[in-house]
């Protein structure tokens, strides 16, 4: 995994100036997922969140309104303690910024210790459909 890190950090080195950040932070937080390990806790931070997003949902989303269910994607950092840091959603409409801001209170696993204080990417696309 520490090799692979390594890789990911020279990666955004390479790319950060020549994009969007919000970018740039999706593809590193996808990149991360989609390894071994970051498939392995994908798993672990699921069991723990998927109960409390189900929630946030509901509240964002009431079926006593007609939301706007277009697509948005959340990239966020899983830091120690784990707690959410560095929360962007976009598009930004009324339910995707009710989503981050709900999502952002959850309490979630610890990351994986080799992501130290900056940690974890991670990034979460939803469709809504009615």
């Amino acid at each position: 995994m520490k090799n692979y890190l390594i890789s990911l950090l020279f990666f955004i080195a390479t790319v950060a100036g020549a994009g969007d950040p919000f970018n740039t932070r999706v593809q590193l937080a996808k990149s991360i997922e989609n390894s071994a390990d970051g498939q392995s806790f994908q798993k672990i931070f699921w069991d723990s969140a998927g109960g409390y997003t189900a929630s946030v949902m509901q509240q964002c989303f009431p079926k006593s309104t007609k939301p706007d269910t277009s697509a948005f994607t959340l990239v966020a950092n899983l830091i120690p303690r784990g707690a959410l840091a560095n929360v962007e959603v976009r598009p930004q409409t009324k339910q995707s910024l009710c989503f981050a801001r709900g999502f952002r209170k959850a309490s979630f696993p610890e990351p994986p210790e080799n992501f130290g204080n900056e940690g974890m990417p991670l990034v979460i696309e939803m469709k809504i459909t009615p």
